[in-house]
């Protein structure tokens, strides 16, 4: 799987999360034009729904820092994925930094399984996967939803933010739509709260940045005292359908690592 640089994906967070902090285009009176007509915010947030809900394979990037990256957010861990709508299969990768400690991991999800392969493991077993679909410990940067278009389509459409449009997004989406274990369960006290993100077209590509720092002022005090905010603070990505057109398919080869050594995986 091709995964991005993450100092490149973190100009573009940065770029799309000046937007949130109103540096983008929010009033009305900047709306996009098209054909003469001045674009709703509804209309727009359409447009895009129908952008990414008619894509084949979804190729999609998202990155979690702690806060804002210009006042010193720190980058938490990068996912990289291609995910089928007709099937609901997904291949990830996990870039993280969390505790300090640098990992990289792939994921395949195909048929209600989950699969697993580490770089720890080293290249020989580059095509080896352990079934860890009961086996919460190995497969917490899974995203509770694994369709990465929730951002458009679980949006509601507040105003206009230059070409794109500024929405909110149900809290408890927001963090299904993350790594599972960072909120195994969403917490209490999130029924009703959104948090704010701007989605801006590019072509074929759509952007997104998800201000969940700030969703955390809207929980109620004695509900945010059981939560741990410094695990989610922004969240950028893109999606666009994937020019590699193949189709997500079970594992050619499954191993169990505590029975046969990863390097001996193939022969296992």
């Amino acid at each position: 799987m091709t995964r991005r640089n993450a100092a490149g994906v973190s100009a573009i967070a940065a770029t799309l999360l000046l937007a949130l902090s109103g540096c983008g285009a929010s009033d009305p009176a900047a709306a996009s034009k098209t054909t003469g007509a001045v674009v709703m915010e509804g209309e727009q947030l359409d447009a895009l729904t129908a952008q990414v809900e008619k894509m084949g394979i979804v190729e999609w990037h998202g990155q979690l820092l702690t806060k804002n990256p210009d006042n010193g957010g720190k980058r938490i861990f990068d996912l990289d994925g291609r995910f089928s709508p007709a099937t609901g299969y997904s291949e990830l990768s996990m870039d993280s930094v969390i505790d300090g400690k640098a990992e990289q991991v792939d994921y395949l999800v195909v048929s209600g399984r989950t699969y697993f392969n580490s770089d720890a493991w080293g290249p020989n077993a580059a095509s080896c996967w352990a079934d860890v679909t009961d086996k919460p410990a190995y497969s917490w940067a899974l995203p509770t939803d694994l369709d990465p278009t929730w951002p458009v389509t679980k949006a509601r459409a507040i105003r206009l933010a230059g070409d794109g449009v500024a929405v909110g997004i149900p809290a408890n989406q927001v963090l299904m739509g993350m790594p599972r274990g960072l909120f195994p369960e969403v917490p209490a006290g999130l029924d009703d709260i959104e948090a704010g993100a701007v989605i801006t077209p590019h072509g074929h590509l759509v952007e997104v940045a998800v201000d969940v720092l700030n969703m955390w002022n809207d929980v109620p005090e004695e509900d945010l005292a059981a939560i741990d905010t410094r695990k989610a603070g922004w969240w950028a990505m893109t999606m666009k359908e994937s020019s590699d057109g193949s189709a997500i398919v079970p594992p050619a080869r499954v191993f169990d690592p505590t029975v046969t050594p990863p390097s001996q995986c193939k022969r296992g």
